[in-house]
């Protein structure tokens, strides 16, 4: 059995999804217009990867390829995804009311995040094993909400600068995305 604290801390931090792959940086522009929204997005964004991306797996391995129906793989999924966000946005309207009436609009866009369907197809073609898909499973959703943290405390922070009128919105964030690969790929070699 191979070291599993490598694959944990380097699907948080090194291969995180958001910041060195650059998957679903658009949404994470976008996403949240002050902290409690912004965590609250992650939380669920967090939540919804992790248990689609398990269920993913179970069912890739139980159930279609010992039936032999692989090729329904993408349609498996993409339902598993919306189940989990529909269970998702209804406990956030149950729990916190005033929460889902600032983000209702933006929960249903969290089923077509590129982030979650990436990690499943990815586990899925390298076929990973349990434990390692687990703990990619927990450690993506863990790197995507350090992400939205990140994202949203940059989102605040140039609210209220003075940044050159070509570089507001997205292309700021991309120079910031750049930079955080930078400094995240020189742990690179540590893990």
């Amino acid at each position: 059995m191979e070291n599993l604290f490598p694959i944990l801390l380097g699907t948080i931090l090194i291969n995180n999804l958001a910041l060195t792959k650059l998957v679903s940086i658009g949404q994470l522009a976008n996403f949240g217009d002050n902290e409690d929204q912004t965590l609250t997005l992650g939380l669920s964004a967090a939540v919804i990867m992790a248990v689609s991306s398990i269920l993913s797996y179970v069912a890739f391995t139980f159930i279609l390829e010992p039936l032999g129906v692989t090729v329904l793989n993408l349609l498996v999924y993409m339902l598993l995804v919306l189940l989990v966000t529909m269970a998702v946005t209804g406990f956030v309207k149950s729990r916190k009311p005033e929460m889902h009436a600032a983000v209702g609009k933006v929960l249903p866009l969290l089923a077509v995040n590129s982030a979650i369907l990436y990690l499943i197809l990815d586990m899925m073609n390298q076929g990973m094993e349990f434990l390692p898909m687990l703990l990619t499973s927990i450690g993506a959703p863990i790197g995507l909400l350090f992400a939205f943290i990140l994202y949203g405390a940059v989102r605040e922070r140039l609210a209220v600068s003075d940044a050159p009128k070509a570089f507001r919105g997205l292309p700021i964030l991309l120079i910031y995305a750049a930079l955080a690969l930078m400094a995240l790929s020189g742990l690179n070699g540590i893990i």
